[in-house]
């Protein structure tokens, strides 16, 4: 048997055990004892706390070490894959015991062992939830070296980790200009500019194109230092949260679609959902 302790996996509707289909067999996992204690840890009191344990029957004995190494590549994916789902840095501290792989130091792979509220999923229960992460899981292979998953799922970790609006929003335009570049490579188009290389994605993806705000607000923000001005119409802080949560909402449907997780089943940002972020720049 291989397995870990998960930290800060939250799941909708709380279940005692899922298990989890993929390429290297099924994977069990199962509530922590004090799994309510712990919950509350990590939404009320802003801490990281273990929740879960994951574990697959194979083993060194009976199956060989490739297959347990296979076993173990398939935790990137899910960690950030549960990670995505939540809002939350998902992620391991340490094996189960008895476990025939031991985890001395985390991959840096895998995400941070960090703190981040009570997460914000963007499905509605848990068979949703197990569905898009097998989903997730199997695109994996194919899918997150040409659309660069790994550092997209990382940097969107970090944005929702922010300590301001500017920090945040420079971070999910980041993204953007990440999934632009890799338009332009598909497209064999290395001086095509953001905006057309986002419609372009869009296009691709097959859903609906942003706005010039997205672009006006950023190029502000990076030119004059302020998320106000310049060609964005926008005049207060609610014009900038609409506009940030539109970027969020593109960033999931794209995310969705490039991985074949099909149609996002609950949208998780509103328009006034940025507006208590500390804005210095206001």
């Amino acid at each position: 048997m291989i397995g870990f302790w998960l930290i800060n996996l939250l799941i909708p509707d709380d279940p005692a055990e899922i298990l989890l289909n993929t390429s290297s067999g099924i994977w069990t996992i199962n509530q922590h004892e004090k799994f309510q204690e712990f919950k509350t840890s990590i939404i009320s009191n802003n801490q990281s706390a273990t929740t879960y344990a994951i574990e697959n029957p194979v083993s060194l004995a009976v199956d060989g070490a490739a297959i347990c190494d296979k076993c173990l590549e398939d935790m990137t994916p899910i960690l950030l894959g549960a990670s995505y789902l939540s809002g939350l840095s998902v992620t391991v501290r340490q094996s189960l015991p008895f476990s025939d792989v031991t985890i001395l130091q985390p991959t840096s792979h895998w995400p941070r062992d960090r703190s981040m509220g009570a997460g914000n999923f963007c499905v509605n229960n848990h068979a949703e939830y197990v569905e898009n992460l097998e989903k997730f899981v199997g695109a994996w292979a194919s899918a997150h070296q040409p659309e660069k998953i790994l550092i997209l799922i990382h940097h969107w970790l970090d944005a929702l980790a922010c300590w301001s609006f500017e920090d945040f929003y420079l971070s999910a335009t980041t993204l953007l200009q990440i999934i632009a570049a890799t338009e332009k490579g598909i497209n064999h188009r290395p001086n095509a500019k953001f905006l057309p290389s986002i419609q372009s994605a869009s296009s691709r993806a097959g859903i609906n194109p942003l706005s010039d705000d997205f672009k006006d607000m950023r190029n502000n923000l990076i030119h004059e230092g302020r998320l106000l001005g310049g060609r964005f119409s926008g005049t207060t802080i609610q014009d900038c949260s609409a506009v940030a949560a539109d970027v969020m909402n593109w960033f999931d449907d794209y995310i969705h679609s490039v991985l074949h997780l099909g149609t996002v089943k609950r949208k998780r940002y509103n328009a006034t959902d940025f507006i208590n972020l500390n804005a210095y720049s206001l």
